[in-house]
């Protein structure tokens, strides 16, 4: 007997929970949260007007119904079920120890969201897609009603990926920061079907800018300050303006690594030898032919894995490999004085001014590779995240963006901690972008939020200062502004 309940129990949830699987439905078919929570508040107005009974027979001759959306009824204690609009014939069936795939006890979790405050929420549960086979998640909205219990659920995997961001980042071969930056925003900022970041394995660099600019799914991404300036100087130039890409905040600065053989002791002697620019279309690619150019300095250009180049600058088989990332690099942090290799200078002379910022890398930067007291002068780009320019009137589009910056700028203060990378110590969102415009949401938090402090980091210090007796700059000077520049360019 208690078998034949069992599986008279399941036949019976089968048809409560999976009953719009009977017919083939477009994903455009299925119904949404939003439009299952409004069907749940129309059968309460009705019950509320006209009464159980009228309602009961409502949703029994399915006049509730829409798509695969239909409304079921149970009484508060789960023993009686009396009204459902995908199958009528099976009212008065006792559902309080149903379970779904996983032995969840499915009535009995509407019963605990109908009787517990707010009365009312979302329950999840897997159920066998009786068409497909598969094992699909859905969820049900359920509401007390009265000495009853409403509820309509919803197929999750069918549901508009509205609070999905897709992001471009940087290629896993490059050792670049990107894809690091790209995953510490999805550990951080995940949160179940409210927000969900994927990162994207990119290239990097231009690419990404055609990426966010063009391609569908893509949202964000993560490009240098450098090639987006470029990028709407070659627009102009060919007599067009392009504003489809804004920026949502500047981020952290990139510093140039230049690994060759202790012969070459400078840049120039790089001139007509072979180089490593990483993989062909990259940030690094990129930069660095623009930097090689402005200093007047012809490379033969190879395009290597930074794995790969090292081992090809110690065998002599090129001169150097040059990567552009944020100190400190995985694959520079891996060389130390047995491998015969060093980091080359870099100057700052008055035609990388525009684009590049004066850096140095240390010995705390790379111990096995610069000495105690010593350092090398480098150049560094800035790392900035942009979108698409998308317009309010595309509500699903710009609403993505929106509750992404709405999650990030909060927590910019939990990307500052370990283990996170470093560089997010040096964010400051107020840090602007000349010449661009910023994502509107992304202003418009920044402009609500103007008397709290973005730079976690800086207010530490202040803090720091403040139990020392030190005097606390004003952090409105423009003094104190050159100094964080200062100590942004400096990487400290």
């Amino acid at each position: 007997m208690r078998a034949a309940a069992v599986i008279c129990s399941a036949l019976v949830l089968g048809a409560l929970l999976a009953a719009s699987s009977i017919l083939p439905l477009q994903a455009a078919e299925f119904g949404t949260r939003e439009e299952a929570v409004a069907m749940v508040k129309r059968v309460q107005e009705k019950f509320k007007k006209d009464g159980p009974e009228a309602t009961f027979r409502a949703i029994n001759s399915t006049a509730f119904n829409d798509r695969d959306l239909y409304p079921w009824v149970h009484t508060i204690d789960g023993t009686l079920h009396v009204a459902n609009g995908a199958f009528p014939g099976i009212r008065g069936k006792n559902l309080h120890d149903m379970r779904d795939q996983d032995g969840k006890f499915t009535t009995q979790d509407f019963m605990r969201i109908a009787t517990t405050p707010p009365y009312h929420g979302w329950s999840d549960f897997r159920w066998k897609n009786p068409q497909t086979g598969s094992i699909d998640d859905k969820s049900a909205w359920v509401e007390r009603m009265g000495d009853y219990l409403v509820g309509v659920g919803i197929y999750k995997g069918e549901q508009p990926n509205k609070n999905t961001i897709g992001l471009i980042s940087g290629s896993p071969n490059s050792d670049d920061t990107y894809l690091q930056m790209a995953y510490d925003l999805a550990d951080v900022l995940n949160d179940g079907d409210n927000l969900r970041i994927l990162p994207i394995a990119g290239i990097g660099g231009p690419r990404n800018i055609r990426d966010v600019r063009y391609v569908r799914g893509v949202d964000i991404g993560l490009t240098q300050t450098n090639i987006l300036n470029n990028f709407r100087r070659s627009n102009e130039r060919l007599g067009q303006f392009d504003d489809k890409i804004v920026y949502i905040a500047k981020l952290f600065n990139e510093e140039i690594h230049l690994v060759a053989k202790p012969d070459i002791t400078s840049i120039a002697q790089l001139k007509g030898l072979k180089v490593n620019l990483d993989a062909r279309g990259s940030g690094t690619s990129y930069s660095m032919r623009d930097l090689f150019n402005a200093l007047g300095i012809d490379v033969q250009e190879v395009s290597l894995s930074q794995v790969e180049a090292i081992e090809k600058v110690k065998s002599g088989e090129i001169a150097a490999t040059a990567l552009i990332a944020g100190k400190p690099v995985r694959s520079m942090s891996k060389l130390g004085s047995g491998d015969g290799l060093h980091l080359v200078p870099i100057p700052y002379p008055k035609q990388l001014q525009d684009d590049y910022l004066p850096a140095t890398l240390t010995h705390d930067d790379y111990p096995d590779l610069i000495a105690p007291g010593e350092s090398v002068n480098t150049v560094a780009v800035s790392a900035v995240l942009i979108a698409y320019n998308w317009p309010k009137t595309n509500l699903d589009r710009y609403e993505r963006v929106q509750r992404f910056v709405e999650a990030f700028f909060p927590k910019i203060a939990e990307f500052q901690k370990p283990p996170r990378h470093v560089k997010w110590r040096e964010v400051n969102l107020t840090a602007t972008l000349p010449g661009w415009k910023r994502f509107d949401a992304a202003q418009a938090w920044l402009d609500q939020h103007s008397g709290a402090d973005t730079n976690p980091s800086a207010a530490a210090e202040q803090a720091a200062a403040s139990s020392a007796g030190q005097p606390l700059p004003d952090r409105s000077s423009a003094l104190y502004q050159e100094f964080l520049k200062w100590r942004q360019a400096r990487g400290k």
